[in-house]
C-alpha cells in the first residue's frame, strides 16, 4: 500500500491488517449496522490494479478474459474472469479502459499472482503489464442516495452499472468513478493518493468510514462472488454464477477454459450453483470451509463457502456453493448441525432457471 496512504488512514482512525486492509475505524459495530443504512465510505487501497498497455493490449487481452473486451470504453467497464485451461476461475477482474490503456481491478491477495501468469502469455505481443497498486489508490462510496451525493459533491452524474466517468476536485488529476452493483448505489473511485484524499475529505462530511470485512456485506447482498488466494482456481465460472453476473460471452471466441465453460452452458449441465445464505447465529465461516446443513428430515446437504460476515443486526450471511438438485428437494426449515435455521435468500439473478442434474 502507498505510504502515504497509510498514514492519511491512521490520521483517520484507522486500524490497518498486514495487508493494509481496514480492521476498523474504532468502532466495529456501529460500522456493520451503517452499511445498512448508508451512505459509507471505505478504503480499498489494499485490492490490486494492474495496468495493460501497449499496441497489442486489446488483442492479449481478449484472448485471455471471459468476457468480450470490445464492449469495454472509456465509459463501459464490465466484469470478467480469468480462467485456466480447464475452465476454473484463477481471478475476476472489472475491466477499465482510459485511453489506449486498460485497467484490471483484482482481489489483492491474487495481483503478483495474476500478473505473472499473464505476463508468460505475452511472449512477443508488444504488451506491457504495470502493478498501479503503489501508485494510485482505490477508495469505495455506497448508500442509498449515493449517486446524489456523488453528483453534488463530485459533480458527476453515473447512472448505470459499469458506467464509467472521470472527475476532477481541486488537484486537477483525473479521478475515475466506477458504478458497480449492490444492495444500492456504490461506486469505485480510483486515482493518485493526493486526488483520493481529496475525494475522501468531500464524501467524509455526509457520510461514515467503514472497515473491510463490513463492506463485503455489499458484495454478498448483489451475489457477487470474491476470489482470492484461497479458492483461485477452485470453481468453473459457472458455479461461482458468472454467467449470470454477465462475465461470460460465449460469442467471443477463444480464451483459457472456453472450451469447457461452453460445453456446460451448451448442454445446460450446470450442476452446482452459488446461493446466498443466512445462519441465524453469527458463526465464524472461512472461504472454501465446508457448511453441512440438514432439512426436516435430517436430509443433509452440503455447502463450500465462497464469502462470509457476521450479518448487520443478527446472524451469518454467505455465498457458498452447492450442487442445486439435490436441493431442489429439501423440506422445511434448514438448520445447522448445531440446529441454526438457515435460510436461502433470493440473489438479485435467477439461478434455477436451467434444468441442472
Amino acid at each position: 500500500m502507498n505510504e502515504n496512504w497509510q498514514q492519511f488512514l491512521t490520521e483517520q482512525g484507522a486500524s490497518l491488517a498486514e495487508d493494509g486492509s481496514v480492521l476498523s475505524f474504532g468502532h466495529p459495530e456501529l460500522e456493520r449496522f451503517l452499511v445498512k443504512n448508508g451512505p459509507v465510505l471505505s478504503s480499498q487501497a489494499h485490492q490490486g490494479l494492474i495496468k495493460v498497455s501497449g499496441e497489442d493490449a486489446f488483442d492479449f487481452l481478449q484472448g485471455q478474459l471471459t468476457n468480450d473486451l470490445a464492449e469495454v470504453t472509456d465509459e463501459k467497464a464490465q466484469l470478467s474472469a480469468y480462467c485456466d485451461p480447464q475452465g476454473q476461475v484463477l481471478a475476476l477482474f472489472v475491466v477499465i479502459k482510459q485511453g489506449d490503456d486498460f485497467y484490471l481491478m483484482v482481489d489483492g491477495s491474487l495481483k503478483e499472482t495474476v500478473q505473472k501468469r499473464l505476463q508468460m502469455f505475452v511472449m512477443r505481443s508488444k504488451v506491457t503489464l504495470t502493478d498501479m497498486s503503489e501508485e494510485w489508490v482505490q477508495i469505495g462510496y455506497a448508500g442509498e442516495f449515493a449517486d446524489l451525493e456523488i453528483q453534488r459533491l463530485l459533480q458527476n452524474k453515473n447512472k448505470d452499472l459499469y458506467q464509467v466517468t472521470l472527475c476532477t476536485l481541486e488537484t486537477d488529476d483525473d479521478i475515475i468513478l466506477v458504478k458497480l452493483p449492490g444492495p444500492y448505489h456504490r461506486y469505485q473511485l480510483i486515482g493518485n493518493v493526493e486526488s483520493l484524499q481529496s475525494a475522501w475529505q468531500k464524501l467524509r462530511n455526509q457520510t461514515d468510514p467503514i472497515n473491510n470485512l463490513d463492506w463485503n456485506l455489499l458484495d454478498i447482498a448483489a451475489g457477487i462472488p470474491q476470489v482470492n488466494a484461497q479458492n483461485s482456481g477452485h470453481y468453473i465460472a459457472q458455479f461461482l454464477n458468472l454467467d449470470k453476473l454477465d462475465a461470460i460471452n460465449f460469442k467471443k471466441g477463444c480464451f483459457p477454459g472456453q472450451e469447457v465453460i461452453a460445453r456446460v452452458h451448451y448442454r445446460g449441465k450446470v450442476t452446482k450453483r452459488m446461493m446466498r445464505l443466512h445462519i441465524d447465529d453469527t458463526i465464524e465461516l472461512n472461504t472454501l470451509d465446508s457448511l453441512t446443513v440438514t432439512d426436516q428430515n435430517d436430509k443433509p446437504y452440503k455447502f463450500e463457502v465462497v464469502i462470509a460476515n457476521p450479518d448487520i443486526l443478527k446472524g451469518t450471511l454467505c455465498l457458498a456453493v452447492t450442487t442445486v438438485k439435490p436441493l431442489l428437494t429439501a423440506e422445511g426449515q434448514l438448520k445447522t448441525e448445531q440446529g441454526v435455521a438457515v435460510n436461502i435468500e433470493p440473489l438479485p439473478y435467477e439461478v434455477l432457471d436451467e434444468v441442472t442434474v
